[in-house]
């Protein structure tokens, strides 16, 4: 995890978050693929049992291999979303083949809202929304430590250098040649 992320670093930036989604996020690949396997194994044994067709075995053998291959495909679902939060910017990639990846720079976030329901808060996942200037918003679903990672993000947006304005740098000439 985080390869993509890595590559795409700038010179000097470093990560300090590194995330990922919560294993909820692929529930119902988790619960097909054990039904599934479950199911196909135990209608394979009793057909053995009862010296049933081989047609029969071999169809609950192929169910039980499609329930390992949907739990792969869940995991790789899992796995084709990151996101990591680095010195100067939030970095979110999602996809495997075709990627689309996410970049907001810190100084340019004002916002971190932080949703999570009573079986969120159960469980450990929830969502981060992080608010932009001009209103724009991003959020990230289904993650794990959800307010760990808006402390995170807090925690980088108070360290990141904020840009000065035209105005202030001015205000900054002219007390400089006052004192002068």
């Amino acid at each position: 995890m985080g390869n993509f992320i890595r590559k795409s670093l700038e010179e000097g930036e470093e990560i300090k978050y590194n995330g990922r989604l919560h294993w909820s996020s692929i529930w119902k690949y988790i619960f097909s693929s054990w039904l599934m396997v479950t199911g196909g194994l135990a209608a394979a044994c009793t057909l053995y049992y009862y010296k049933e067709q081989n047609v029969y075995i071999y169809t609950a053998l192929v169910v039980a291999a499609l329930g390992l291959i949907t739990g792969i495909i869940g995991r790789i679902v899992r796995t084709r979303s990151e996101f990591a939060i680095t010195n100067t910017r939030f970095v979110q990639k999602d996809g495997i083949f075709n990627i689309k990846m996410t970049e907001i720079p810190l100084q340019r976030i004002e916002t971190v809202n932080y949703y999570q329901t009573i079986w969120q808060r159960m469980i450990g996942t929830g969502c981060v929304e992080l608010v932009g200037s001009g209103g724009t918003s991003h959020q990230v679903h289904c993650i794990e430590h959800p307010m760990q990672v808006r402390k995170m993000i807090l925690s980088a947006i108070n360290k990141s250098p904020r840009p000065v304005s035209p105005a202030a740098e001015n205000e900054k000439m002219e007390a400089k040649s006052e004192e002068s």
